[in-house]
This record gives C-alpha cells, sequence and structure tokens, in this order.
C-alpha cells in the first residue's frame, strides 16, 4: 500500500488533552511546522498536522468520543542537550539526562506537557549502523 505523498506508511496520532500545548511545544522545541490546522466551532483543535523533520505527527483534543493517550517517540536530532534543554524550558520534565546509551547514540528523555515520552536521539558518528545485519540470515 502506497501512503499519499505527505505522509508515511506510519504516521503517529495523538489525542491529547491540551492540542494547542502540544501544538506549542512540538514548533517550540522540534521546530515543527503546523501544515493543517481544522478546529470545532468553540475552538478546540479537531485534527492538525505537525512536520518535524521529514515526518507528520497527526494530533487531535481529546473528546468525550475519544479519550486522550500518552505515547512515547524516538526522534533523531542534531543535538540532544540543545532540544534537551529547550523541552525543559517549554515545560518538559526530564526522565532520562543525555548520555551516551549502550547502542551508541547519545539520548535523553522527557516528557511533554501533555504527558507523551519523547526519546530525544543523537546517532554517533563512526558507529556501525545496529539496524544492518552484520550475518548471513
Amino acid at each position: 500500500m502506497t501512503a499519499p505523498p505527505a505522509l508515511g506508511t506510519i504516521t503517529p496520532y495523538f489525542t491529547v488533552t491540551d492540542a494547542d500545548a502540544l501544538i506549542a511545544f512540538t514548533v517550540t522545541v522540534f521546530d515543527g511546522e503546523v501544515v493543517k490546522e481544522d478546529r470545532y466551532a468553540d475552538g478546540t483543535v479537531q485534527h492538525a498536522r505537525v512536520r518535524i523533520g521529514d515526518s507528520i505527527l497527526m494530533l487531535n483534543q481529546a473528546t468525550a468520543a475519544f479519550s486522550a493517550n500518552v505515547s512515547q517517540m524516538h526522534l533523531f536530532v542534531e543535538t540532544v542537550e540543545g532540544v534537551y534543554t529547550a523541552a525543559l524550558r517549554a515545560g518538559a520534565v526530564s526522565v532520562m539526562a543525555p548520555n551516551i546509551r549502550p547502542h551508541g547514540d547519545l539520548m535523553a528523555g522527557v516528557v511533554d506537557p501533555c504527558g507523551n515520552l519523547w526519546w530525544i536521539a543523537q546517532p554517533r558518528t563512526g558507529e556501525p549502523d545496529r539496524d544492518t545485519p552484520t550475518h548471513a540470515a
């Protein structure tokens, strides 16, 4: 199956208690760009799309029919320390300070104002590609 050109085969969708807060967080911290935003008559977010790098994140405001959920995302960035600091300034809570993980990436973890966990990662140069098999199957 082929996804629409603007979307990936899998596109994460967040339903949160404060969609405006999540939009602001992704724009401020991850340099996100709002590419679509539909609102109900009362002004709450019915559906939004935020582009982060080469990916799209979809989100909406929780309603009686669709309750809020929390998710975890793994996000590659240019500088973990800079994004981690920006996230804390934007109201995130640290769950893991930047450190080199056993698989080789520099990583940090934060929980955004809506309760979602973001694993912020920076691949280290010179490390072998951990997703490429090193032996025949």
